[in-house]
Parts: C-alpha cells; sequence; structure tokens
C-alpha cells in the first residue's frame, strides 16, 4: 500500500508511531518495531513527507509495519535547500487541509504526483503553486476564473477577491480586491483548469509563479484559518 507520511512519534526505545496518509484507507496508524535503530531495515526510509510503499500486519494491537520500499529519490531532496522548503510547504499544507478519508482519498493521487515530481524538475515554485491549484480545486475551494464571481462579465478582468471568490472586472472592483496584471491573471486561471496528471505540463519561471504561489498560499490560509509557516521561506 502507498503511504506518505504526516507524523513519526517515537515509542519505547527503537520504535516509531507513523500516522500516514493513504488512497485506500485515509488516515492510517501503524507500529514501525525497531525503527529507530541505525541496523533496522527500515533504517533511513521512514521520514516526515515520505512516499513509501508499505506491507503491514495486522493484529488485535493494531498495524504493524513488516516491509517499507521508497517511492522518490529522496536523497536529491534533502541534499538540495530548494527541494527541502518546497517539501515542507507541501507537507505543511496537507496536514492542515486533509482532515477526513474522502479528501484524503481524492487528493492522494496529487499528492502522489508532486512527491514524484519534487526530484524531478528544478522549476521548484511553479510546481508547488500548480499543486496548491490542484488541492483548491479538490477540496471545493477553487477560484472562479472564468468571468468575474460578481457579476459575470467576462471582459475588464483586473484582479481577484478572496471573499468573493474569484475573479474580478473592473466596474466591480472594491477595496478588497488584489489587483493583478494580465500574465498574472493568466496564470491563475492555468492553475484551476489543469488536474494533477498536468503539473509538468507547462512549468512557470521561478519569477513568474513566486507572486502566484504566494497568493495561492494566503488565499489557503485566509480560507482554512491557519499559518502557512513555511511560506516565509519562498524566495
Amino acid at each position: 500500500m502507498e503511504v506518505v507520511i504526516i507524523r513519526l512519534t517515537p515509542y519505547r526505545e527503537k520504535d516509531y508511531i507513523v500516522n500516514a496518509l493513504s488512497k485506500e484507507e485515509g488516515i492510517i496508524t501503524f507500529r514501525a518495531t525497531g525503527a529507530l535503530n541505525v541496523k533496522s531495515k527500515f533504517a533511513g526510509k521512514l521520514f516526515l513527507y515520505a512516499l513509501v510503499d508499505v506491507e503491514l500486519r495486522e493484529s488485535k494491537a493494531g498495524h504493524t509495519l513488516t516491509n517499507v520500499e521508497s517511492l522518490t529519490n529522496i536523497a536529491k531532496v534533502f541534499t538540495d535547500e530548494k527541494r527541502i522548503i518546497a517539501l515542507n510547504i507541501i507537507g505543511e499544507v496537507i496536514s492542515k487541509t486533509l482532515k477526513d478519508n474522502d479528501s484524503i482519498s481524492e487528493a492522494f493521487p496529487l499528492i502522489k504526483k508532486v512527491l514524484m515530481a519534487l526530484s524531478e524538475t528544478t522549476k521548484l515554485i511553479s510546481l508547488v503553486y500548480l499543486f496548491t491549484t490542484n488541492l483548491l480545486r479538490i477540496l471545493g475551494s477553487a477560484l472562479v476564473i472564468d468571468r468575474c464571481v460578481n457579476c459575470g462579465d467576462t471582459k475588464s478582468i483586473i484582479g481577484v477577491s478572496f471573499n468573493k471568490g474569484g475573479l474580478i472586472c473592473k466596474k466591480c472592483y472594491d477595496e478588497k480586491t488584489i489587483t493583478l496584471n494580465a500574465e498574472e491573471i493568466q496564470m491563475l486561471r492555468y492553475g484551476f483548469m489543469i488536474n494533477e496528471e498536468e503539473l509538468l505540463r507547462h512549468e512557470f519561471s521561478d519569477e513568474a509563479a513566486l507572486s502566484l504561489l504566494t497568493l495561492m498560499l494566503t488565499y489557503l490560509e485566509f480560507t482554512y484559518n491557519y499559518k502557512i509557516m513555511s511560506k516565509d521561506l519562498i524566495k
């Protein structure tokens, strides 16, 4: 079973209690016996936000890990500061937004895709931006991007409103509207139009994607009422 680890809790002297997300089970908890022993066959494979394939044994005491295989090139991620920051943002976002089994199951293909792409692409800000817009879509919090959310006008779009949930035209502009230029509006529309299979189809430059990623993380904070601590590391 493929899972994404979201919490590792040391237990007794050498064990981990692992909380993870899976497409089949939603949130699953299992014990990794001896994982803190450097000679364990699990050593170096269990870490926060890892995408792994696990085999579990079920008993009255719960699930116990019997085998684990890494599904990503984690060495490439952990030796690159920018990839580490991107991983932290992705992990923080999924940990704080995915709270029920249905949303976890629906979002899992996206999470798997972005974690596997993390070691492949050099356009990390673009990747995290498109991951964020896709997650918002899956969670039912996508912005209206085909017209002015207020009046329906498809022309003279000049910005976006978090309060109203979409693009805003010049006529409906107010003090809560965030002004965007033409390129940013186009990128915002693209972000909500694609699915998880298209994360790497078109990659934006870091310079172009940075403002949109910051905007979407701010929208996540606004929508779900929490602070994304890793956001301050983006540059």
